[in-house]
C-alpha cells in the first residue's frame, strides 16, 4: 500500500522533479563509480593507463544493459501487476527476474574469462596499453554477476517508489569505492589490480542493500514467491527492456568504434582523452535516465489503473524538465570545462588536455537533446511497448550515432569525431518527436 501511495499521489511541477531527485542521484553515482577509477589511475598508474577503463567500457556497458534490461523490463511488468491488486503473481514475477539474472552472469563470466585476449584486442587494445587492461578486464569479468544485480535491483527498488533508499545504496557502494581506491590503489600499491577490486566491492553494497530490503525489512510491496519457470514472461520483459538495453549496448559499441577513430586521428593521447569525455558523457546521460526511470513507474501504475490524467500531467512535466536540465547541465559543464577535465589531468599544458578540452566543447550541445530522447524511449517501456522503444534506443544509439561518427570523422578529422554525438542526438530528436506524436493517441498522454 505504502508504494500505491508513493506513485498515484497527484504530483505537480516541483515535486515530480523532487520525487525523480532520489534516483538521478542514483545514476549519477553509478556514472560515477567509472569517473572515480579513471580519476585514481591516472594519479597513481599514469595518464596512458586511464585508456584502460574507456577500453573496457564495450564490455561492462554489455553487464550494465543487460542488468538494466531485466530490471526495467521486469519492473513495468511488476508495477503493472501491482496496480492491478496482484501482489503474489508480482513477487513470482520478481522471483523469475533474479534467477534469470544470476543465469545470464555465469554466462558472460564464462565467456570473458574463456576468451579474454581475443575480446581485448576487439575493444582496441594495443601492445601499449594491453597490460593496464589486463587486470582490470579479469576482476571485472570475473564479477559480472555483481554488476547485472546492481544495475537491476536499484532499478527494482526505485520502482517501488522507494527512490531514496536507493539512492542511500548507492551512495554508500560510491563511497565505499573511492575509501578503497585510494586504499588499495596508494596505501598498498596495488595497481589497477585495486582498482577492479574497490569497483566489484562497491557495486556489492547495492546487493546487501537489496537483500535486508526485500527479505528482511518489509518494506517492499510484494516478497519472493516461489515461481515456477515462465520462458514467455521472461521473454516479454527482456523484450520490453530491450530499449534500456540497446541503449547502453550500443553505447558500448559505439565507445569501442570511437576508441578506433580516436587512436587513427590522435594515437594513444586520443583514446585516453576520449576517456574523460566519455565519463562526462555518461553523467550527463545518467541524470535524465536517472529521471526517466523514477517517472516509469508512474506511467505504468497510471496505465495500469487507467488513469489518463495523471499521464498527461507527467508527460508534460517531463518534457519541460528534460529542456531545463539540458540548458543547467550544459552551461554548468561549459564554464567549469578546465575544473572538471583537470580533475583527470592536472597538466593543462599538455596535449591529452588540450584534445579533451576541445572534444568537450564540441560535445556540449547534445545535452540540449539527450534529455527528451531518453525519456521518450523510456516512455514506451512504461507502457510495456518494448518494440517501439527499442526501435527508438537502436535509431539513435547505433544507427544514427555510427553514421554521424564514421561520417563526420571522414570530413572533419578530429573535430568531426567530437561533433557526433551532438549532431546525432539533433537529427533523433526528430525521430523521437514523430513516434511521440503518432502515438500520443492510444496511450493518451
Amino acid at each position: 500500500m505504502e508504494q500505491d501511495q508513493s506513485l498515484s499521489r497527484d504530483f505537480g511541477f516541483g515535486s515530480i522533479l523532487g520525487f525523480a531527485a532520489p534516483s538521478i542521484f542514483t545514476f549519477v553515482f553509478i556514472a560515477v563509480y567509472q569517473m572515480v577509477d579513471g580519476i585514481f589511475i591516472e594519479r597513481f598508474v599514469g595518464e596512458m593507463a586511464i585508456s584502460a577503463i574507456n577500453l573496457y567500457y564495450p564490455i561492462i556497458s554489455l553487464f550494465i544493459a543487460a542488468g538494466i534490461m531485466i530490471g526495467t523490463g521486469g519492473n513495468a511488468v511488476i508495477v503493472k501487476k501491482v496496480g492491478e491488486g496482484k501482489r503474489k503473481e508480482a513477487g513470482e514475477t520478481f522471483s523469475r527476474v533474479v534467477a534469470f539474472t544470476f543465469i545470464c552472469g555465469v554466462i558472460f563470466t564464462a565467456v570473458c574469462l574463456i576468451f579474454a585476449d581475443p575480446i581485448m584486442r576487439l575493444c582496441g587494445a594495443t601492445d601499449g596499453n594491453i597490460e593496464y587492461l589486463r587486470p582490470y578486464y579479469k576482476v571485472m569479468s570475473a564479477f559480472s554477476i555483481t554488476i547485472l544485480l546492481q544495475s537491476e535491483l536499484g532499478i527494482l527498488i526505485i520502482g517501488e517508489g522507494k527512490t531514496v533508499h536507493a539512492a542511500v545504496a548507492i551512495m554508500i557502494g560510491g563511497v565505499l569505492n573511492c575509501v578503497l581506491d585510494y586504499i588499495f590503489m596508494n596505501n598498498m600499491k596495488m595497481g589497477i589490480w585495486g582498482a577492479a577490486i574497490a569497483t566489484v566491492i562497491g557495486y556489492s553494497s547495492t546487493i546487501v542493500f537489496a537483500v535486508w530490503f526485500y527479505m528482511i525489512s518489509g518494506k517492499s510491496s510484494y516478497k519472493l514467491e516461489i515461481a515456477k519457470p515462465d520462458l514467455k514472461e521472461m521473454g516479454v520483459i527482456c523484450f520490453n527492456g530491450s530499449s534500456d538495453m540497446v541503449s547502453n549496448l550500443a553505447a558500448g559499441v559505439t565507445v569501442l568504434f570511437m576508441n578506433h577513430l580516436a587512436y587513427r586521428c590522435y594515437g594513444e593521447v586520443g583514446v585516453s582523452a576520449l576517456s574523460v569525455i566519455t565519463y562526462l558523457q555518461f553523467l550527463i546521460m545518467a541524470v535524465f535516465m536517472g529521471y526517466t526511470s523514477a517517472v516509469e513507474p508512474i506511467f505504468s501504475f497510471h496505465y495500469g489503473s487507467g488513469n489518463t490524467e495523471m499521464r498527461k500531467k507527467i508527460y508534460k512535466f517531463s518534457m519541460i524538465w528534460s529542456l531545463i536540465l539540458g540548458f543547467v547541465i550544459m552551461t554548468v559543464l561549459y564554464i567549469f570545462r578546465r575544473q572538471a577535465i583537470g580533475i583527470f589531468f592536472e597538466d593543462t599544458e599538455s596535449e591529452i588536455f588540450s584534445i579533451a578540452e576541445t572534444g568537450w566543447l564540441l560535445s556540449l550541445p547534445a545535452c540540449m537533446f539527450v534529455g527528451i530522447n531518453i525519456f521518450g524511449s523510456g516512455l514506451f517501456t512504461a507502457f510495456s511497448n518494448g518494440l517501439i522503444s527499442g526501435l527508438l534506443s537502436f535509431i539513435r544509439t547505433f544507427v544514427v550515432l555510427t553514421a554521424c561518427i564514421y561520417g563526420m570523422t571522414y570530413l572533419l578529422g578530429g573535430k568531426g569525431l567530437w561533433l557526433s554525438w551532438g549532431t546525432a542526438e539533433a537529427i533523433s530528436l526528430i525521430v523521437t518527436i514523430i513516434f511521440l506524436k503518432k502515438y500520443r493517441s492510444r496511450y493518451r498522454y
